[in-house]
């Protein structure tokens, strides 16, 4: 910046500078941060699996949300659990009111928040419970089978900086009372995807 001293026509003071500055949002980094992964529920009663209106986002540092109208107004449902960061949320396609979510945003930064486990819904996302994989710390996928909401594969990547913890492909089979570990690798080695053949 010239001023007078240097020969300018007129110092310019910070805040002629800033004021000429307009400000507007370039991205998805507002309040609740990354959207890392979407749900939609099927309609209740619909032939063939119809999706509905119900739509659930999982935000990498705010929470999972919940819209009733397809997108026009969302509530925050996660807010009272363990941690508001968030890497996977899913829908039983055979019961739209089994919902789960998996803590620990699994974007595998520096700035990536961990998790506390994976967490289910019976009520539609009225209230979730801590099912397990507490120390998973970055889920990147879940997936409920097509037919039996009771047996659920979740993909952990584990702790970021650090080996061991619950790493690789996890399942269940009865409804997240239990889990086994499906397939792993080493104490460094965890999974962030999963896509299962319907």
């Amino acid at each position: 910046m010239r001023g007078a001293a240097d020969g300018g026509a007129a110092a310019l003071t910070d805040s002629a500078v800033v004021a000429g500055v307009k400000v507007r949002s370039i991205g998805p980094a507002v309040m609740s941060g990354r959207v890392v992964d979407i749900a939609v529920a099927s309609s209740p009663g619909a032939r063939g699996g119809q999706l509905g209106t119900v739509v659930y986002v999982a935000a990498a540092s705010g929470g999972v949300w919940k819209s009733i109208n397809a997108g026009v107004s969302w509530t925050s449902v996660f807010d009272n659990y363990g941690t508001a960061s968030i890497g996977a949320v899913a829908v039983a396609p055979s019961n739209s009111d089994i919902v789960w979510v998996g803590t620990g945003e699994a974007n595998n930064q520096r700035s990536s928040s961990y998790g506390d486990g994976v967490y289910k819904s019976t009520d539609g996302g009225k209230t979730f419970h801590l099912m397990g994989l507490k120390t998973s710390q970055q889920v990147g996928r879940i997936v409920v089978d097509p037919t039996n909401p009771d047996i659920v594969f979740v993909a952990a990547g584990g702790p970021l900086w650090a080996g061991g913890g619950e790493r690789g492909i996890y399942r269940t089979t009865d409804g997240g009372k239990t889990w086994k570990a499906v397939l792993t690798g080493n104490e460094w080695t965890g999974a962030t995807d999963l896509v299962l053949d319907p």
